[in-house]
């Protein structure tokens, strides 16, 4: 498990827009045809790969690591061409999808982070993680008033995160966020104290006050 994949942590914000990035720093290329020299550093790339793992599995899994390092040292575009690389070797690796899924909500670009995180999930729904990553693209598209999330749907996702990984605080704080929207002020402090309970790091101070100021802790504990 890699803290680096959990959206929350990744403050990082590219000022340029897709389009004016070149192809082989774009998601999946672009999903157009690589100009000629970048083609055929592509093909060069995966020649090496065959020559040097048993499998093209293996070194989208080694490379993916390395992406992942791209992405929590804020290098979004070189993150990018790397996860495209990854995805080059194997069109089925969760990491490709889970990885340009963060690095497109931190570009703000939600529609096609929800899309990206959704194949990953499609891929292999027990990515707890993921899908808490899931759940916060939809739940910043219901914030920012698109047309791509719902709060009935963000805790359909938490709920069911939780179900395959009950411990994790992130999701719960979420979800007590998620309750707070939704007006239902007692739900929200149930989840707030299951995330204080597994995890205090992981507690939102500033919301907590929030809630306070809808209705007191039942507990006593946050003034």
């Amino acid at each position: 498990m890699k803290i680096v994949k959990v959206i929350t942590l990744l403050m990082f914000v590219s000022t340029l827009t897709w389009a004016q990035k070149p192809v082989k720093y774009q998601v999946l290329f672009g999903n157009k045809a690589l100009p000629q020299k970048d083609k055929l550093e592509l093909d060069q790339f995966i020649t090496s790969c065959d020559a040097s793992f048993a499998s093209r599995k293996e070194a989208a899994n080694f490379f993916a690591e390395r992406a992942w390092e791209f992405v929590a040292s804020g290098k979004l575009d070189t993150a990018t061409y790397r996860f495209n690389l990854v995805n080059a070797l194997d069109t089925s690796s969760i990491d490709a999808f889970w990885g340009l899924g963060v690095i497109s909500f931190q570009r703000k670009d939600y529609p096609l982070a929800k899309q990206l995180l959704a194949k990953g999930l499609i891929s292999d729904p027990t990515q707890a993680l993921m899908r808490v990553d899931y759940a916060i693209v939809l739940l910043s598209c219901y914030l920012e008033g698109k047309d791509c999330g719902t709060l009935a749907e963000v805790d359909a996702e938490l709920a069911q995160s939780l179900k395959d990984e009950p411990k994790n605080a992130n999701a719960w704080m979420k979800r007590s966020q998620v309750a707070f929207y939704q007006e239902k002020y007692e739900l929200a402090w149930t989840y707030f104290h299951e995330c204080r309970t597994l995890d205090i790091l992981q507690m939102d101070l500033n919301f907590g006050s929030q809630l306070a100021e809808k209705m007191p802790d039942p507990k006593g504990v946050f003034k």
